[in-house]
């Protein structure tokens, strides 16, 4: 061994012990209004959005969004369901933009409404097929995510009111027939049902194509933090809605069930728009053009 690796091993040994030491000094050195920072960092940031799995929605079936090439077998499915919006707030909502739909519907913010503004969404529902037994049942729902827990799940009803925005969902652009209310807990969940022969003819005039969503109260702190569901299943003659939640999300059942859903954050204030034809179409209704309902 080296003179010099001799005395570089007796330095570090000398030194050790007093490395405690010179951390300690280090943080005496620091201000106490940047220590107090770093205590407030750990926490969680007051408008944070991780991603929960009612996001995909994986809650809803273990098959959506996770294993993209399961059950693509199109003899399974009823038929393809499409929930659009004006993502991009630009007054027009087009299918093939890109800027209207893909990940932004389920990415948070999602849609951002006003309180007290109103936005126009609009189903799009393709029957596959045309010889089965049953009923299909359209369903439109409408619920809380928890964005402080990896589920999405609230322990209670009490809890989510506590910790979400509210939303309703309407058929009509003046707020005369009311389909759901997110802080209502009978307003939750609305479904439209066409037996097995009428469904390719008679589907377009059981459900409406047009329904409009109303921000009501502001999401208090986190942004996605409410979620509308779109649902097209099949469901055997007989069967009623108390048994129909449990059997839409078997993995293994006759037919397929399909989806598309939305997140969505209310907020004070409207977003900012940018018309590219000055909203003729009526995609957006501002606070001040609601009819009022005393509510």
């Amino acid at each position: 061994m080296s003179i010099r690796n001799s005395m570089k091993r007796k330095l570090c040994r000398r030194n050790s012990h007093r490395r405690p030491l010179l951390v300690i000094g280090l943080l005496l050195t620091i201000p106490p209004a940047l220590l107090a920072q770093k205590t407030v960092v750990t926490e969680e940031p007051a408008l944070g959005a991780q991603q929960t799995q009612m996001d995909l929605p994986a809650d809803f079936h273990r098959y959506y969004g996770q294993n993209v090439n399961q059950w693509k077998d199109s003899e399974r499915k009823i038929a393809k369901a499409d929930l659009d919006a004006d993502m991009n707030y630009d007054g027009v909502i087009q299918n093939d933009n890109p800027a209207d739909g893909g990940a932004f519907e389920v990415t948070p913010p999602g849609l951002i409404l006003g309180r007290g503004e109103m936005a126009r969404f609009l189903f799009r529902i393709f029957p596959y097929r045309l010889d089965y037994p049953g009923e299909v049942v359209v369903t439109l729902e409408v619920g809380g995510i928890n964005r402080a827990a990896k589920s999405g799940q609230f322990a209670s009803f009490a809890e989510e009111q506590a910790a979400t925005g509210r939303i309703r969902v309407w058929a009509d652009n003046e707020r005369k027939q009311l389909l759901l209310d997110s802080g209502d807990p009978d307003r939750r969940y609305h479904e439209w049902v066409v037996d097995a022969p009428g469904f390719v003819s008679h589907l377009p005039n059981v459900y409406p194509r047009l329904v409009y969503v109303e921000g009501v109260e502001a999401s208090p702190k986190f942004l996605g933090d409410l979620r509308l569901l779109l649902t097209v299943s099949h469901r055997h003659n007989g069967g009623s809605r108390e048994n129909y939640g449990e059997y839409r999300q078997k993995a293994v059942k006759s037919f397929r069930t399909t989806f598309d859903h939305f997140l969505l954050t209310v907020t004070a204030a409207p977003h900012p728009k940018d018309f590219v034809n000055n909203n003729v179409e009526g995609v957006w209704i501002s606070p001040a053009s609601l009819v009022p309902d005393g509510k």
